[in-house]
């Protein structure tokens, strides 16, 4: 009999799937600004679609090839059921009008998982109408929405909705035991360590004067460390790849001009100038994000999923928790976390990340299992132990592009 508490496969046999939402595959060759769309314009995006994606044994599974390819009323003749790895749909800057007018033209049933919000504290919790009639019809056509935390669950039930179930993150079901047990036993060191920042969405912050504080005090501290700038989507560093990539001195420095001044340093400091030019890394595909960080001793930033990325891994991550989605998900998955609520030194950010413990995570961890099981269940489907090994991925440096 399979441990309940380990990661597992879902099961539907002889089921065609119809993904909608987080891609789940490598982004296709271009420009980084190419590539960078084809995540959803977050590179994070491709951990929730992937964990998804490859957790999943079905007869048949593709991604919509788009609403003006298959009429709405004949998709159920290429498809049993839509799989919707979500993301932030939960705001009232979201419209998703059209996908609620074509989804609710075909026959099928519709499954989402990892639903969530950043609305602040507070904020008035209105949404646009088709968002709100898209989150009514996947509730009326499925046994339970997956949200990421009780502050999504919390919203949903001011609307009515109440068939939920509060599952996190579909990225975690990439993890492998290999990695949890990693985890169990590494302890975080500064030997090579990976920084994720958020210095272009700080608006969202609960407190964004503590938050810029504190990313900019840890970029000036990591400096001094071997330490490598992981990005997902943030335009002046991603300028700065591709003024290299082209050979354009002049627009390579008016990037680190400005990526300087958002982390309140110097521009003509040569260990800036040096760091930026060298350590920025951007990948475009799960598994060389994985591999780059299987070769880290940890990982610490504001961006969730770049610390998802150093978990899928067995790499220990401090999760710097600035905004209600990455507050309900860390509550929820007792990783070792610290909330910016306040301008902490640099230094004492590096003695949380050191002294890390990932035991009350993997405790939880075999808990949240449990919960997912459940979820696939009231959703009409199975689990089966895992199927796919861990991705091979190559043990050296990381380059720039991915």
């Amino acid at each position: 009999m399979q441990d309940s508490s380990l990661p597992f496969t879902i099961s539907a046999p002889g089921k065609r799937i119809c993904f909608w939402g987080a891609p789940a595959h490598p982004a296709p060759p271009g420009t980084l600004g190419q590539r960078l769309e084809a995540t959803g314009a977050n590179t994070g995006n491709m951990m929730i679609g992937y964990g998804l994606f490859h957790g999943l044994a079905a007869g048949h599974k593709a991604y919509h090839p788009g609403f003006g390819a298959i009429p709405a009323e004949r998709l159920h003749e290429q498809y049993d059921a839509i799989f919707v790895p979500a993301s932030n749909f939960v705001s009232a800057s979201v419209d998703l009008s059209s996908q609620a007018d074509y989804f609710a033209r075909t026959k099928l049933p519709i499954y989402c998982f990892g639903l969530g919000s950043q609305m602040l504290p507070g904020q008035k919790r209105s949404l646009q109408p088709g968002t709100e009639r898209f989150l009514r019809l996947v509730s009326e056509r499925s046994g339970s929405i997956g949200v990421r935390g009780t502050f999504t669950a919390e919203i949903l039930w001011e609307l009515g909705i109440r068939n939920v179930s509060v599952v996190g993150c579909p990225s975690l079901l990439a993890i492998r035991p290999e990695a949890l047990n990693r985890l169990a036993t590494q302890r975080p060191t500064l030997e090579k360590v990976a920084l994720g920042f958020s210095n272009n969405v700080r608006q969202h912050g609960l407190v964004p004067d503590a938050m810029r504080a504190c990313e900019n005090g840890l970029f000036q501290r990591m400096l001094g460390e071997n330490a490598f700038y992981i990005l997902q989507n943030e335009a002046a560093e991603l300028n700065l790849l591709a003024a290299m990539e082209r050979g354009d001195t002049a627009g390579a420095m008016e990037a680190i001009q400005r990526i300087a001044r958002l982390f309140e340093v110097a521009p003509g400091r040569t260990d800036v100038q040096r760091f930026l030019e060298t350590r920025v890394r951007v990948f475009f595909s799960v598994e060389d994000w994985v591999g780059c960080a299987r070769t880290m001793t940890a990982a610490i930033g504001t961006r969730f999923h770049g610390n998802i990325a150093a978990l899928l891994a067995g790499t220990p991550a401090l999760f710097l928790v600035h905004d209600m989605r990455t507050l309900e998900l860390c509550d929820l998955l007792r990783a070792p976390s610290l909330l910016l609520d306040r301008p902490y030194a640099a230094e004492e950010i590096v003695e949380r990340l050191v002294s890390a413990d990932y035991g009350p995570f993997i405790a939880q961890f075999r808990r949240l299992m449990m919960e997912w099981r459940l979820f696939i269940q009231r959703n009409g489907f199975a689990v089966e132990p895992l199927q796919r090994p861990v991705p091979a991925n190559s043990e050296a440096e990381p380059a720039l592009s991915a």
